[in-house]
């Protein structure tokens, strides 16, 4: 149901290939972590609701230790990214110390993580994950009309996404997970809604996409201004704005997909 059986198998995988140093495997887990919680979120009316909810904040717990590094990971490859030829030498210098001091703060998190991995709390949660999804704890609505559970999810989750909001930072971070959820919660029901949700998906990942980026640039620009990189950080700000371009279209286009799956 809701593709919980296949995505916490991934998850699963994703952790082993954690402990292997599998190439953007904490991303890649991240991502699984937050298809569940979104499908336990979006769809909630399908479950008994403690049973759900306890779910959730264990995953949740789980996405928070995997964030942390992923967060360390992006800060260093953006900061890594940013120089151009004919930068200064001193701030090549700068940004250079930057990114590795970020690189090992990453190597630390990462450590951290692995052994929280090898304790006893992601052996619980994923032995537990396994059984709820090969035998989700169904509400009476789960039980008789899946179809309508997913229908009004996935319409409360679009509705959600175009809530008027402002430009700040955390608004538009409101907007990201918003479309975040969408593209999840689309993700999980394509076999049911075959290209319908695979549109809808599509739709809401590039509006996620272009507010992370813009997010993750608007982040490091600040940072450089606090010291004292004036010049990167307007670079960053310039990256910043075109990641935006064109986000009212894609904010549309998820309006679109879902009303095309009502025609």
């Amino acid at each position: 149901m809701f593709s919980l059986v296949a995505v916490s198998a991934e998850l699963a995988e994703q952790l082993v290939a954690i402990d292997e140093d599998g190439e953007d495997a904490v991303h890649q887990a991240r991502i699984r972590v937050r298809r569940l919680r979104s499908v336990l979120r979006v769809y909630r009316a399908a479950f008994e609701s403690h049973a759900a909810l306890g779910m959730r904040l264990r995953l949740e717990a789980l996405g928070d230790r995997l964030g942390a590094v992923r967060d360390l990971e992006v800060k260093a490859t953006t900061l890594e990214d940013l120089l151009e030829a004919g930068d200064e030498p001193e701030v090549v210098d700068a940004v250079s110390a930057e990114a590795a001091e970020t690189r090992a703060a990453h190597g630390e998190a990462l450590a951290s993580l692995l052994r929280f991995l090898h304790g006893p709390k992601v052996r619980a949660l994923l032995a537990d994950l396994q059984m709820f999804a090969a035998e989700p704890p169904l509400s009476a609505k789960g039980r008789k009309d899946p179809a309508r559970v997913t229908e009004r999810g996935l319409a409360k989750s679009v509705a959600k996404v175009h809530l008027p909001r402002g430009d700040s930072l955390e608004e538009r971070h409101a907007t990201r997970k918003a479309a975040r959820k969408v593209r999840y919660a689309a993700e999980a029901v394509a076999d049911e809604l075959g290209r319908t949700a695979v549109r809808l998906a599509a739709a809401a990942k590039a509006v996620q996409d272009a507010l992370g980026d813009n997010r993750d640039d608007l982040l490091l620009a600040h940072e450089l201004r606090e010291q004292g990189y004036v010049g990167l950080a307007m670079r960053c700000e310039r990256r910043a704005a075109d990641a935006l371009d064109g986000i009212d279209g894609k904010l549309a286009a998820i309006a679109i997909a879902f009303e095309g799956a009502d025609a």
